[in-house]
């Protein structure tokens, strides 16, 4: 495009070129009142010197050309915005000078000193991504920042981005960053913050970032996500492709509308239960068998389940909203619960399913890992003849060693939600004689003798424990509610009312003299099934009415009222 019909046009003040076919700007040199120039997508232009007088310029883009040289820009220093991206810039100290930029965009060229540019003190946003910067000591006292794009280069040490307190938005991917504790004080991020594609295994210092909205760890060597759980404002998470097994610390995102799980070594996702503002969820490539937690997320649009080891479906079948679905590489032979969902996907992948491998911890493979799949294997613990169970589809042999003993009690404990199982002990739904206190006790020693280092051993271990701790409570639950003997008895000044409840109720006790005048009521709450027997537990009367005076001596009648259950026994006092 032939620009030089502009030559004489010399009190334009703004002129946008952007998206031609220009090579030539020497037209443009007698311009000097421009203030406002565009020549950005413009792949011909290499050589800017036409450019050099015109001082006015406060706002200057160059995007997509063949730019090397910046020199002729040196005098420019009126410029509060330069745009160079995509060129093949390698040299910058011609802009040391330009110490009145706000927005600078120098990415997509072959920087690597970024020294010329430390005086920029008045910078809001900087973009030096795809060059070849390893040192960005430079930035040190770019206070103002509050957006900061340096991915894709070489970059391991963030040391200075600490005195970047303003920052909103920050992009770190692709470089070569490790720690990343320098960031744990900049808690003015909530925009974005993008550390994908580096060496990272802690993120304790995210901990205190509350108000972050987007938050990409894809590609580190991540295990430990426990510092996510207040970042409660969190729209959108990846977490792809790293060696995360244990995701409840995601229980409380509930904001969260985009999460990425992908590529990482999940078995059990009934924390997700509660993100129910979920539109896109991708597990792709984990070792899920139990999906029941998705079937509350009714607002999913977009699904992907690909390489996992399901066979069980039927969780999915309300998910109306979807339009995007990927089964493939599971071990599903029946898709009718999904039925009525295929004619509203605009995507969908069912390939590549096999046969359920005859380990695993759907023990009988019923397609849910629960607290059934642990009684089996109780009950064959130990057992010789444990192989007869495959005739009624039982294998409590998990990892095939022939025996049924504790590693297989941990490979099935791992994967089930103990918040499901816990109360099915508790309310005596399920008896096996094998399930007691003292078993549970005894192979919970057992497993602390395994590696401990190992999640699944981690995982397992936490789920016994909650599942004696049920079961210690259903054990010691009186199977009636009570109302005992008061001691001591007489007493003088205080007395204890021993009581025990079969189930949990709202507990009061009214105390009467013998002419039947209230003289206390001790409303006690409600309060869970259990034994309140001892001084720390059962209901305490300091021998005192309501008014705080001492009663006198005498009989006096305790009435306790727990729900529907109403007994009354009698006490003295005697001084």
């Amino acid at each position: 495009l032939d620009i030089s019909p502009l030559r004489n046009l010399t009190n334009l003040q703004w002129l946008s070129l952007r998206g031609n076919q220009i090579s030539n700007v020497s037209p443009l040199k007698n311009l000097t009142n421009l203030t406002y120039l565009h020549m950005g997508i413009n792949y011909g232009i290499s050589d800017v010197s036409p450019l050099s007088a015109l001082k006015n310029l406060t706002f200057l883009d160059l995007e997509s050309s063949k730019i090397s040289d910046l020199s002729p820009l040196i005098n420019l220093t009126n410029l509060t915005y330069l745009d160079f991206d995509d060129n093949q810039v390698q040299d910058v100290s011609p802009l040391k000078d330009m110490i009145h930029l706000t927005r600078l965009d120098g990415s997509d060229n072959q920087i690597s000193d970024i020294s010329p540019l430390k005086n920029m003190t008045q910078l809001i946003e900087l973009d030096l991504d795809s060059n070849a910067i390893s040192d960005i000591s430079s930035v040190e006292k770019m206070t103002m920042l509050i957006t900061l794009d340096l991915h894709d280069n070489q970059i391991s040490d963030i040391s200075v981005i600490e005195n970047l307190t303003k920052l909103v938005k920050l992009d770190l991917d692709d470089n070569e960053i490790s720690d990343i504790s320098p960031l744990k004080d900049i808690r003015s991020l909530r925009s974005y913050l993008d550390l994908d594609g580096n060496n990272i295994t802690d993120i304790s210092a995210l901990k205190h970032m509350k108000f972050l909205l987007e938050l990409d760890l894809d590609g580190n060597e991540i295990s430990d996500i426990t510092p996510l759980r207040a970042l409660t404002d969190l729209k959108i998470l990846d977490l792809h492709d790293n060696e995360i097994s244990d995701i409840t610390p995601l229980k409380d995102l509930v904001n969260l509308t985009d999460l990425d799980l992908d590529d990482n070594q999940i078995s059990n996702i009934s924390a997700l239960n509660a993100l129910t503002n979920l539109t896109v969820l991708d597990l792709d490539g984990n070792r899920i068998s139990n999906i029941s937690a998705l079937s509350v997320m009714l607002n999913l649009t977009e699904l992907d389940l690909h390489d996992n080891r399901i066979s069980n479906i039927s969780p999915l079948k309300n998910l109306v909203n979807l339009t995007v679905l990927d089964l493939s590489e599971n071990h599903i032979s029946n898709f009718s619960p999904i039925a009525g969902l295929i004619d509203n996907l605009m995507e969908y992948d069912n390939s590549n399913q096999t046969d359920p491998p005859t380990g695993g911890a759907d023990v009988n493979r019923d397609g849910v890992v629960n607290l059934t799949d642990l009684l089996f294997v109780v009950v064959n613990y130990r057992n010789p003849d444990f192989a007869d169970a495959a005739q009624f589809g039982v294998y409590p042999d998990i990892n095939e060693d022939r025996v049924v003993d504790i590693k297989d009690l941990i490979a099935v404990a791992a994967e089930i939600d103990a918040d499901a199982a816990a109360p099915a002990l508790r309310n005596n739904s399920v008896k096996v004689s094998n399930l007691t206190a003292a078993n549970l006790a005894q192979w919970i020693a057992l497993a602390k003798q395994l590696d401990a280092q190992d999640p699944q051993t981690q995982k397992g271990l936490a789920v016994l424990k909650q599942l004696l701790a049920a079961l210690t409570f259903t054990e010691t639950s009186p199977k009636t509610t009570a109302l005992l003997a008061n001691y001591p008895n007489p007493f003088n000044p205080e007395t204890w009312m021993p009581y025990q409840l079969a189930k949990p109720a709202e507990v009061n006790i009214s105390i009467h003299s013998v002419d039947g005048k209230l003289i206390r009521t001790l409303a006690l709450g409600h309060l869970p099934a259990g034994i309140y027997h001892n001084k720390s537990r059962a209901a305490y009367w300091d021998g005192r009415n309501e008014f705080g005076e001492s009663v006198a001596s005498g009989v006096y009648f305790y009435t306790f009222i727990a729900g529907d259950f109403t007994a009354t026994r009698k006490m003295f006092v005697r001084k």
